[in-house]
């Protein structure tokens, strides 16, 4: 293998921040991270470029800090995708097995996930990911690969992923005026789950929501495959706009404040404790009560968090999630989240962080960098090694062999 095909970089495209990792892959399950950059983002909003020229400047930012720290020329990232654009819907196909010994074989895996596309996509979108679910062969289901078996019926049931090709030209145009390839494109919430989950946790039933700065993420994945995806644009920026607002301080007042005093659990909060909130303009400083400061973030929170249970409820499988919810992204860092997580939802809640990269990953041992993490550990086990990447409506073989790759 050459070089620079053990290199594997990648961008997270954030509304709050843009992250740049950079790994060296020596197996699938060895990877060493040598180089991180973060840069404040702008021009980046829910997911969705909305300034070019200023997705550049922070691109740029993050990219030259992980260049300089893992000496490397980074030419070409796998990126995420999130936003209201995106779109997950299950989907079957189904086919006759026609060969004289009643073997399936690839080529009819190969239909049968073609047949499983055949969709009615808007024009306006294009398929990110086909994603397993399970298969079955005549009246038996839950098998994860039919490859060998004798039936003479094969189904196939499939998570598709598809997103709005405007959005991603853009992201795909800011990026290459930052003079970088995009390589890949990886869903969030799946990128976050190849950092935080096990097998045994993917079989048991589980649930993500990553809590970005404006987006939630959020995927479930019940008996090993992916049920549900979804994305709800609102995050910890609101909670943020929210005390500001409230508290009567500026916003990066009010995100300073977040972090150092915040809490959504504001029974637990001393009703004589204070602290200092700056002011708008020259004005001083005033003294505040924590406890206002904590029923202003809980609200926003409850509020999110129903918005999150009625995804579980839309899906159909909450009832299925023996492994409960694990929150992750800067949101998932707030205070007191777990226990009215499991008040509100019901399920076990825990806060997850990334693993599974060897070096400095201390230094991004934090549920803000799940994605990140995710994105450099799933094109590592998955990805096109040739680092070409395949359009979502272009050659259907290459598709399906890359579900193939991604799923068997």
């Amino acid at each position: 293998m050459q070089q620079e095909e053990k290199i594997i970089a990648a961008l997270d495209l954030g509304s709050s921040k843009t992250v740049a990792l950079v790994a060296r892959v020596f197996r699938p399950d060895e990877i060493e991270l040598i180089g991180m950059g973060v840069s404040p983002s702008r021009g980046i909003k829910t997911g969705a470029v909305t300034n070019i020229e200023q997705t550049v400047r922070s691109v740029r930012e993050a990219v030259e800090e992980a260049e300089l720290m893992s000496a490397t020329n980074i030419d070409s990232v796998v990126i995420n995708v999130t936003g209201k654009h995106v779109r997950g819907d299950n989907s079957t196909g189904v086919i006759a097995i026609t060969n004289r010994d009643r073997v399936i074989t690839t080529q009819d895996i190969y239909r049968v996930i073609d047949a499983a596309q055949a969709i009615r996509i808007p024009a306006d979108q294009e398929i990110l990911h086909v994603l397993s679910r399970e298969f079955k062969v005549d009246d038996q289901n839950g098998i994860k690969d039919p490859l060998g078996m004798v039936g003479v019926r094969l189904e196939a049931d499939v998570h598709i992923v598809t997103g709005g090709i405007t959005q991603l030209q853009n992201t795909d145009k800011a990026i290459a005026q930052a003079g970088i390839h995009v390589r890949d494109r990886i869903l969030s919430s799946l990128a976050s789950s190849a950092a935080l989950l096990s097998e045994g946790e993917k079989e048991l039933g589980v649930a993500i929501a990553d809590i970005g700065a404006g987006v939630i993420d959020i995927i479930i994945y019940i008996e090993g495959g992916v049920a549900y995806t979804a994305t709800i644009c609102i995050g910890g920026q609101h909670l943020t706009q929210d005390i500001s607002i409230g508290l009567k301080t500026p916003v990066e007042a009010a995100e300073l404040v977040k972090k150092r005093h915040g809490s959504v659990n504001s029974a637990e909060i001393d009703p004589t404790e204070s602290i200092e909130i700056p002011s708008v303009g020259d004005r001083p400083p005033r003294l505040k009560s924590r406890r206002e400061l904590s029923e202003i973030m809980e609200a926003r929170m409850r509020e999110i968090l129903e918005m999150i249970d009625h995804e579980l409820l839309k899906s159909g499988k909450k009832n299925m999630l023996a492994g409960g919810i694990i929150f992750t992204g800067g949101g998932a860092l707030v205070d007191g989240l777990v226990p009215l997580a499991e008040e509100i939802i019901g399920l076990g809640a825990s806060v997850g962080f990334p693993k599974g990269l060897l070096g400095i990953s201390d230094r991004i041992s934090s549920p803000v960098f799940s994605t990140a993490v995710g994105l450099i550990l799933h094109q590592a086990r998955y990805g096109d090694p040739s680092g070409q990447r395949k359009p979502g409506r272009g050659n259907i073989v290459n598709k399906l062999k890359n579900w193939l790759q991604n799923n068997l």
